[in-house]
């Protein structure tokens, strides 16, 4: 029998409760712990040494997907100068710079070596997979450097406008709903944002929250005038129906 473990910092605990369901599911090894212990969560699992290979398969893709989907997103949060961008625009660019050529990002986390019998998950992402680390401090180093370019929110926008361009599309149809004292988004039918105003906040999380699901297509429905409809329809431009 083989056994392996996953260390990651508490605060991140449930981005792998997708990982311990999938090793379950397997039905390829035995969770021997999952347990936490001061600030670290700690998933144990042993299997057949015929096993592990698939496994370490599946442990390789799950954290990939953590830094890239996850990870990238704080780590650009805690080194990029915010202070010279709207408020209200900030949690956008954030998911529109994190989200921008991922292709490369799994590349190069996929290339590294995941069958060590104990991995923590910070530390290896900063030990042995430095290429992710240097993009991402390139990136944030490039908007520092820059900020003063998004003194405007006109200058934010057409940076957004240009990151979403070049994004994967994630939804196929999204249907924004602008209601006489809220905003709804519509994901295949399904709720998936919900404010009962329109105020400058709410607006900044619409926006995050399109650019985060990065939707094909785009249709924009309002009761009333409504001056943020032209600056969503500038941002995400020809997806809009």
């Amino acid at each position: 029998m083989k056994e392996k473990q996953i260390d990651v910092d508490i605060k991140f605990k449930y981005d792998f409760a997708g990982l311990k369901n999938q090793l379950k599911k397997s039905n390829l090894c035995k969770i021997v712990a999952d347990y936490e212990n001061d600030d670290t969560y700690s998933l144990m699992f042993a299997c057949e040494d015929e096993h592990m290979s698939k496994l370490n398969n599946i442990v390789a893709h799950s954290l990939s997907d953590f830094y890239i989907n996850r990870y990238k997103k704080y780590y650009l949060e805690h080194h990029i100068n915010l202070n010279g961008i709207e408020r209200m625009f900030v949690p956008a660019y954030i998911c529109a710079i994190a989200s921008f050529d991922t292709f490369t990002d799994k590349d190069i986390s996929l290339d590294a070596d995941y069958t060590i019998n104990k991995i923590s998950v910070i530390p290896f992402l900063y030990f042995k997979l430095q290429g992710l680390i240097q993009r991402w401090q390139m990136i944030a180093n490039l908007t520092n450097d820059n900020i003063q370019c998004f003194d405007k929110s006109t200058a934010v926008i057409d940076l957004l406008c240009y990151l979403v361009k070049n994004q994967q599309n994630k939804s196929k149809i999204l249907k924004v709903c602008f209601e006489e004292k809220g905003i709804k988004i519509y994901n295949n039918n399904e709720l998936s944002f919900q404010s009962f105003s329109q105020n400058k906040s709410d607006i900044g999380d619409l926006i995050a929250v399109l650019v985060k699901l990065c939707p094909q297509k785009l249709i924009i429905n309002s009761t009333n005038a409504n001056s943020n409809i032209e600056m969503i329809r500038k941002i995400f431009s020809e997806k809009v129906l």
